[in-house]
């Protein structure tokens, strides 16, 4: 059942998942709709009960009073749940909720056309195409849930208006299935361009929030990066835990890769560095490009040991890594990288970074290809 629902919310065509959530808050955000929606529908059950005093025009205005209140709550939880969580879930209930509501009103518009009541069929007409036309705009992100809604809602009244003895109320069952038709085009279009709304953002996060030689966070997003990493409780000073251990990384003999070679190579240098820190530590990790040939490395729930353990392997991997320029010269590129670790040696975002980044530069201007620590210096 499950897969069926993931199937109905999907996109048509394949979508990433950032991408896949932001389609599925377009339905979660649009309360105004589902309110305004809950409201027609119980207009039209309430002057259908007015009109004929029939038991199924009270019980379709009892079941959209209690099924409305119901789809609302629902409505507000999941939104709630989605702010909490930062994304949302395909949850069943509210989907079955929405489906039971268009059956619903479907089965009482028919049974509006049937009592033969003309100003109630006008009514019923004119409220299905305004909860035709908030689906279409709803449901802009799941078009397939959508399509099924506008299906579920027209085509049973188009049937009614058909079969009924009312001259020439045929002439609108005949049109019914043009405006069907209509507006999942519609619904179509509307799902085109909040795809490609969500693109162009997606696209524009990405070129704002990473360096486009390597892939990698850039300095904008290391800072970010860094806010949510050291927001919330963390541990005292001097305690076992540590919060995060942060790597400043300079490359050594950067500089005469370029020179000698040409900034083709050094690009090259750059990418196949990048690949092999991403290599060297856990998906939980950062690693960031903040400028030219530095890179800051950010470990959570990090402590000094482990940290050394990641740094050594790095060191190792730099030392044992040949670069090939296109003319086939080896290219020998090694790293300083400097250690630091919060809160044990720094109490804020900015001391832990200059920490690290000073133990980097005491290695670069001494010995090279080495790490330093915070409080320890250069290891032998």
């Amino acid at each position: 059942m499950q897969g069926c629902i993931d199937w109905l919310l999907a996109s048509p065509f394949p979508q990433p998942d950032d991408i896949r959530n932001e389609l599925l808050q377009q339905r979660t955000n649009k309360t105004k709709t589902l309110v305004v929606a809950v409201l027609a529908s119980l207009l039209i059950a309430s002057i259908a009960a007015a009109l004929t005093g029939a038991p199924w025009a009270y019980t379709w205005m009892l079941a959209e009073l209690v099924l409305g209140s119901t789809r609302i709550y629902l409505m507000m939880k999941a939104l709630a749940q989605a702010k909490a969580d930062r994304r949302v879930a395909a949850n069943i209930t509210p989907i079955w909720a929405g489906l039971a509501s268009v059956i619903l009103i479907s089965a009482g518009c028919y049974q509006c056309v049937g009592s033969g009541v003309l100003p109630l069929v006008l009514m019923a007409g004119i409220g299905l195409a305004n909860l035709v036309g908030g689906i279409a705009s709803r449901n802009a992100g799941t078009p397939r849930y959508g399509i099924l809604l506008i299906c579920i809602l027209t085509l049973p009244f188009a049937l009614a208006t058909i079969l009924s003895p009312i001259p020439f109320l045929f002439l609108i069952g005949l049109q019914t299935p043009v405006y069907t038709a209509g507006m999942i085009f519609l619904l179509l279009e509307n799902h085109k361009i909040l795809l490609d709304l969500h693109h162009s953002e997606r696209n524009n996060r990405q070129m704002a929030h990473h360096d486009l030689l390597t892939g990698l966070p850039n300095r904008a997003l290391n800072l970010k990066l860094f806010s949510e990493l050291l927001a919330g409780p963390w541990p005292e000073a001097g305690s076992p835990g540590s919060k995060l251990t942060v790597f400043c990384l300079d490359l050594d003999g950067f500089k005469g890769v370029n020179d000698r070679s040409g900034h083709a190579a050094g690009d090259a240098v750059l990418v196949a560095v990048a690949d092999r820190l991403r290599a060297c530590v856990r998906d939980a990790d950062f690693v960031c490009r903040v400028g030219g040939d530095e890179f800051v490395i950010l470990l959570p729930q990090t402590d000094k040991h482990s940290a050394l353990v990641v740094a050594k392997r790095i060191q190792d991997m730099m030392r044992k890594t040949v670069f090939l320029s296109e003319d086939g010269l080896n290219l020998n590129v090694r790293c300083s990288m400097g250690l630091a670790t919060y809160p044990e040696d720094a109490k804020s975002s900015h001391e832990i970074i200059r920490q690290a980044d000073e133990m980097m530069y005491m290695v670069k201007n001494s010995t090279r290809d080495n790490i330093a620590v915070a409080q320890q210096g250069i290891l032998k």
